[in-house]
């Protein structure tokens, strides 16, 4: 009876009770090793999200954080960056002075005055100096670096940037700033965009000012001629030192005797046909 349900080219089926637990055991063990390999996958799906989570959070964090000099800066009263800004100014008056002298010259500018003048002579002075996306740019200065931290937007994350610079004098007297690392909060990005802002800045400035790199790192070199203009004065800056809040400048200006002035040359030979003519009527 068997052989005439299977037909000939049939399978044989046994349909004995204990194969049907076997197959139904089988196809349950299946289903629930499937179910675990899901929840498996679902948990480390879950897993990889939640990192990525921490991770963009922890980016967000960095990013939007701020180094903790410029939160206390921004907290000063304005009285204090008020006079803080006419330290500053008194201070550049008789540095300009003294450079009018021959001599030597020094002068130490506090990260405190340059920060009362950003803070409140910058906007009423130079409203348009900085760039729209550029706010409340704050001054530090530590033994190795002079840092330059402003709020900017970043892809549309309010960021604070931090520029660390060094700043020494060449061979040739030229004031060079090397370019150290830029941060934004306190996660490093590439200098690149800071370095065509600048560049872009000091073109539209009309300033002395090339590029170069030095050890893979860029550095911006001021010409001497900035500060040394002057026909019959030569004024040379000999070094700059860092110290904790401070920025030391010293220098020497030598008077260069390059002979008479066209107007004394002029005088002269005013003097001498006068007297000239006054001989001439003597004379006669």
């Amino acid at each position: 009876m068997a052989g005439l349900l299977a037909g000939p080219t049939s399978t044989f089926v046994d349909l004995k009770p204990s194969c049907i637990y076997d197959s139904l055991l089988g196809t349950l063990r299946w289903q629930k090793a499937r179910a675990m390999l899901r929840r498996m996958l679902l948990i480390g799906l879950l897993a990889v999200v939640a990192v990525l989570l921490c991770a963009a959070g922890g980016m967000y964090w960095a990013v939007t954080s701020a180094q903790p000099y410029y939160e206390a800066e921004l907290q000063k009263p304005r009285e204090v960056l008020r006079e803080s800004s006419r330290q500053l100014e008194s201070r550049f008056t008789t540095l300009h002075s003294d450079l009018q002298s021959q001599g030597t010259w020094q002068t130490v500018i506090s990260a405190d005055e340059l920060n009362g003048w950003l803070a409140y002579k910058l906007p009423e002075s130079f409203p348009d100096l900085l760039p729209e996306e550029v706010r409340d740019p704050r001054v530090a200065i530590t033994a190795q670096d002079v840092i330059l931290a402003a709020r900017s937007n970043l892809g549309g994350v309010n960021a604070v940037v931090s520029v660390f610079v060094e700043p020494f004098v060449t061979d040739e007297g030229d004031l060079a700033v090397q370019l150290n690392q830029v941060l934004a909060g306190s996660l490093p990005i590439p200098t690149t965009d800071v370095i065509h802002r600048l560049s872009r800045a000091t073109r539209r400035a009309g300033l002395p000012i090339r590029w170069t790199q030095s050890d893979g790192k860029t550095v911006m070199i001021v010409a001497n001629e900035l500060w040394n203009s002057e026909e019959n004065q030569n004024r040379t800056l000999d070094a700059v030192e860092l110290a904790d809040g401070e920025m030391f400048l010293s220098g020497r200006t030598e008077v260069v005797d390059d002979g008479p002035s066209e107007v004394e040359i002029a005088a002269q030979e005013f003097d001498d046909a006068t007297h000239w003519r006054d001989t001439s009527v003597i004379g006669r």
